[in-house]
């Protein structure tokens, strides 16, 4: 059997331009959209699972941000190597080789773009790990890579390396398409439709043999450019995604995972070394010549320009059109198949249960226990796994037993959504601790309302997820009302950091980066109104991807702004090697962020140079806090693997929250369905009002926090210290 790329071992890198500087190159906004799409459905874990932390997204770099990026990766990826261009292609007159534009790039002057051959020589190089590769071309001209003048030392070399396979939209003399009116490129857009809807007929798991037919079949359908393909030894059988027309394949979970009694068993996939039996041999178009069912070239004609991309003439004594469209996608092996189910649960079973009480109630936890943020995850479940034992242990509810069942979301929107689906789909439980992400929540918020299942996050600040999204003018309308939460959010968090910044810090300019995603966006326009109120000047911003790691060319634009301070909207993955490339260009000036970036990784990637940056955190510090000893001593002699984090106490109370709700609605210990007390649950988390861990929890009529404390924190040695606001 095949076997699909272990996402934890694999990394990709999407590189895209969309919009360019010389009048002579069209802006291409399908680029874009093949970008945005693409990275999700990677991401998607019912197409491969993609950590956020392993996909990088550029989406208009430099030609030294690309090759830097791609060498990061490279040196990074065990099974896996991903690269995908998008943008306008040439061909050189004279080398005949392929170059891929870049925002800035001339095309009269062709070392301002990026050489393909520089990418090639990169994935051949000793330090590249991936046992396997594949190369995709969506480009016109695109067919030189396996049969033309580079076919010799170029890419074509490539494919002759075991475990390689190469995948091109056109013949070398054909265009590639960005057909009017349509989301996508012509090639990655049929590519985008079978991974999003997957291959009818198709094994589970989709091989590049199985794509490569699928995409050709429905391109020469279409009567467009039909895709060509090369392959070493067995690197037809490479598999690359889930095939969505299929059950999933179950497969391994993370490797640190804890998993309770009742979590299903992994399967060991089978080695990927021969092609899957399931899968017939398939005999394509010659891959050395232009395929028989393509029509021959035609000189473009003027008629043709809207589909083919403008025509440019290049130096040399043979001037040919060779400004294109073009999309690259260098995919290299992709990985194991993850569990398809990460349940987390308590340590008691049923059996454990029924010899209670009559009763068992779940207490559903969402949040990332893989990836990135891994550390905060596991602080939010074992925490709430400690307020569910200690209410074991005290009896708090007669005849009852709570337990919980902690789904890893992976702190990825789309999981979010399918974990909230399980959860409410178990009739055991009542009510539900997290997630950490803003933009998990945003995706989970409606699919709880409409089974009336609660939820209260004990980290989500972003204030639209109680207030609305009118909020910041002024317009507060509660979108559900089974969301509530612990913690403070960013109309506290952002003030603070600027009234600490200005007043304290005297900082006067800012300069200000978000991460494009929910919680930093938020947190970056509400940073920003707050330093003008209190008399500061923004003096710049920027808006990268979340997997960005070279920060360079923001970090300029800070410096030449005049910048005495930047804030960033986003978490410490990010933000450490912000600070890093910050301080070593400007050592004089701050970071700053919010409770994202309150980690100790942070503080260690961002170096002894760091020392003075600050964030803010929502709530209390958790060490200084005499409510809190109690808990900390007990989550210490528990043994829990992993420190209780930033949301510890916050879960901790959201947990207690729930069990005094619960035992507030006089329960009948027979009854066997406790999913029948969600809505009624539902009000009575409204009105709990409790000395709790961190302080009085209670909820406004939003699902807001009644106390919105907040703490600055300042690096000072290497560690988070915290001060006043």
């Amino acid at each position: 059997m095949t076997e699909l790329s272990n996402p934890a071992r694999s990394r990709a890198l999407l590189i895209g331009a969309h919009s360019f500087t010389d009048p002579d190159l069209e802006p291409l906004p399908a680029v874009a959209r093949n970008l945005d799409r693409l990275a999700e459905l990677l991401r998607d874990p019912s197409v491969w699972g993609l950590d956020a932390g392993h996909l990088s997204v550029l989406a208009e770099p430099d030609r030294d941000q690309a090759l830097g990026e791609a060498g990061r990766l490279a040196d990074e990826a065990e099974d896996t190597l991903l690269v995908y261009y998008a943008g306008h292609g040439f061909v050189h007159d004279l080398s005949n080789e392929l170059y891929l534009a870049l925002p800035r790039t001339d095309p009269r002057r062709l070392y301002t773009a990026l050489r393909y051959q520089d990418i090639r020589e990169l994935l051949l190089g000793p330090q590249v790990r991936a046992r396997r590769k594949v190369v995709i071309l969506d480009c016109c001209w695109s067919g030189l890579a396996l049969h033309g003048a580079m076919s010799a030392t170029g890419l074509g070399g490539l494919s002759d390396i075991g475990g390689t396979f190469v995948l091109t939209a056109t013949s070398e003399t054909r265009t590639a398409l960005a057909p009017p009116g349509e989301t996508y490129t012509a090639f990655t857009g049929e590519l985008i439709g079978a991974l999003e809807k997957g291959v009818p007929e198709a094994p589970p798991l989709l091989t590049m043999t199985t794509l490569y037919r699928h995409l050709y079949d429905a391109l020469v359908a279409k009567g467009r450019p039909t895709p060509q393909q090369r392959n070493g030894n067995t690197a037809g059988a490479i598999a690359v995604a889930r095939n969505r027309h299929r059950p999933s394949v179950p497969g391994p979970g993370p490797e640190d995972a804890v998993t309770s009694a009742t979590e299903e068993a992994s399967v060991d996939p089978p080695p990927v070394d021969s092609p899957s039996a399931e899968e017939p041999p398939v005999d394509p178009p010659p891959v050395d010549s232009p395929s028989a069912e393509e029509p021959p070239v035609e000189k473009p004609s003027d008629e043709d320009s809207s589909v083919r991309g403008p025509r440019v003439r290049l130096p040399g004594p043979r001037r040919r059109r060779t400004v294109v469209m073009a999309s690259a996608l260098v995919v290299a092996v992709l990985g194991s198949l993850p569990a398809a189910l990460n349940l987390i649960g308590g340590d008691g079973s049923d059996a454990d249960a029924k010899a209670k009480g009559n009763l068992t109630v779940t207490i559903g936890v969402s949040a990332p226990l893989s990836g990135d943020f891994v550390s905060l995850g596991r602080g939010i479940r074992d925490s709430a796994d400690l307020a569910v034992k200690k209410a074991n242990a005290d009896n708090a509810v007669p005849g009852v037993t709570f337990k919980i069942r902690a789904l890893d979301d992976k702190g990825d929107p789309a999981t979010g959504r399918r974990k909230a689906t399980e959860l409410v789909a178990d009739r055991s439980a009542v009510g539900v601790v997290g997630p950490l992400n803003t933009s998990v929540a945003q995706a989970m918020q409606k699919t709880f309302h409409d089974a009336h299942l609660t939820q209260i996050s004990p980290s989500n600040s972003d204030p639209a997820l109680t207030l609305g999204d009118g909020w910041q003018q002024g317009t507060f309308a509660r979108p559900y009302n089974t969301y509530f939460r612990t913690v403070a959010n960013d109309t506290a968090q952002a003030p603070a950091a600027a009234r600490y910044l200005y007043v304290k810090s005297k900082r006067r300019k800012a300069f200000v980066i978000d991460d494009k995603q929910t919680y930093g966006a938020s947190l970056v326009q509400s940073f920003k109104k707050a330093f003008g109120e209190e008399g500061g000047a923004i003096v710049g911003e920027a808006h990268v991807d979340a997997g960005r790691r070279d920060f360079s060319t923001q970090v300029s634009q800070a410096v030449n702004a005049g910048a005495d301070v930047v804030y960033y909207g986003g978490l410490y993955d990010a933000a450490g090697p912000l600070s890093k490339q910050l301080h070593a260009a400007s050592p004089g000036v701050l970071l700053a962020g919010g409770d994202g970036i309150f980690s100790d990784t942070y503080a260690t990637v961002a170096g002894d140079g760091a020392d003075g940056d600050i964030c803010i955190a929502g709530g209390a510090v958790p060490d200084s806090l005499p409510s809190a000893e109690t808990y900390i001593k007990d989550y210490k002699a528990a043994g829990y693997n992993s420190s209780y984090s930033s949301y510890g106490g916050y879960a901790y109370d959201a947990t207690s929250a729930l069990i005094q709700a619960f035992k507030s609605l006089h329960v009948d210990p027979s009854d066997t369905v406790p999913s029948a007390k969600r809505e009624s649950l539902r009000a009575a988390v409204q009105n709990v009002d409790f000395d709790g861990v961190m302080g009085k929890v209670g909820f406004d009529a939003n699902g807001d926090a009644v106390s919105q404390t907040v703490t600055v924190y300042r690096l000072s040695g290497g560690a988070w210290k915290a001060e006043q606001a």
